[in-house]
């Protein structure tokens, strides 16, 4: 996600830009740094925390996307 051009385009509100730039970094610091993640649990709190948004927060189009590239994150069942 390049963050900084959704919210400069308007796609998405800067609050739930940083909030969400912050969890998905967050996420891939402590995977790349070896610790024991439960990434299934983290990809559905970053699902839930964009399905709870409305239009004002991130374009329909924009969480379409988002929504797609975490369906594509590999989680271990």
């Amino acid at each position: 996600m390049r963050a900084r051009q959704a919210m400069a385009t308007g796609e998405v509100r800067p609050g739930f830009g940083t909030e969400l730039a912050t969890q998905v970094t967050t996420l891939l610091d402590e995977v790349d740094g070896g610790a024991p993640v439960d990434l299934g649990r983290r990809i559905e709190g970053l699902r839930w925390a964009l399905a709870g948004r409305g239009p004002g927060d991130v374009a329909p189009a924009r969480a379409a996307g988002l929504g797609a590239l975490l369906d594509e994150v590999p989680v271990p069942s």
